[in-house]
């Protein structure tokens, strides 16, 4: 993958962790050397001291660099060591989500508003909701992540062979196909036990911690067209949030 092609400026960032996370377990830098300087990424990429900042930042999370002033950045590991870490600073963090995961659909389906995938959100006028579900896998390694259930308004029901690939969040292609702008996005995180179903397919073990991860998503309009339910063994996934004090 070329970071020659044009991206999102938000992606831009996760594809060249992406790409430099493979770098490293291809053996192009060993574990203990030396890593390449920010300018020096920004040279090679023609990218912006933002974009390698962010990318960076976001090799470090998962454990494959240390970073120290004046002495450089040093590689740790082959593959990340550490869980999902998931920085959600605004709305892009949910983007950048999506872009560095991937979803491969098992179910697809119409579900009524009456099943328990729709429990824990009120005030939903729609009745017929198309569900997929699927293993949710990092793009760096391919190592599963979650169990996602994504389910979407029968109105608001997307190109499904979009859907289908994989490439591109359910929600990215709702806002898209439907002149949607997202106004904001209701969370729920709760603790339970990852079921017995679901543990061979994330290669956990069954019956041990686990994380419930519930969004709603809301338009500019105020509607709901989408809810996602995302299942994960504890110790793959953790939220990291800035709380400002409002003046």
């Amino acid at each position: 993958m070329g970071m020659d092609e044009p991206r999102p400026p938000a992606s831009r960032h996760i594809a060249l962790a992406a790409e430099l996370t493979e770098e490293i377990a291809a053996g192009v830098y060993p574990v203990g050397g030396r890593f390449p300087t920010e300018q020096e990424l920004q040279e090679r990429f023609a990218v912006g001291r933002h974009t390698v900042r962010e990318a960076l930042k976001v090799m470090a999370e998962q454990g494959l660099l240390w970073r120290r002033r004046k002495t450089g950045t040093v590689v740790l590991a082959e593959r990340p060591v550490s869980p999902y870490v998931h920085s959600l600073r605004d709305l892009r963090g949910l983007f950048d989500f999506a872009q560095s995961t991937r979803l491969t659909v098992h179910h697809e389906g119409y579900a009524a508003l009456s099943d328990r995938t729709l429990s824990g959100f009120t005030d939903l006028p729609d009745k017929r909701w198309l569900r997929i579900a699927g293993l949710r896998t990092t793009r760096a390694d391919d190592a599963p992540l979650c169990w996602s259930e994504v389910l979407v308004p029968e109105r608001f029901v997307p190109d499904r062979d979009q859907v289908r690939t994989g490439e591109r969040a359910m929600y990215e292609i709702v806002m898209e196909q439907f002149g949607l702008k997202l106004d904001h996005v209701e969370q729920e995180i709760t603790a339970g036990e990852l079921p017995r179903q679901f543990a061979s397919l994330l290669r956990a073990e069954a019956e041990a911690a686990a994380l419930i991860v519930r969004r709603r998503y809301v338009a500019h309009t105020g509607a709901t067209f989408e809810i996602s339910h995302n299942l994960y063994p504890a110790s793959r996934y953790s939220v990291r949030s800035v709380l400002r004090q409002r003046v």
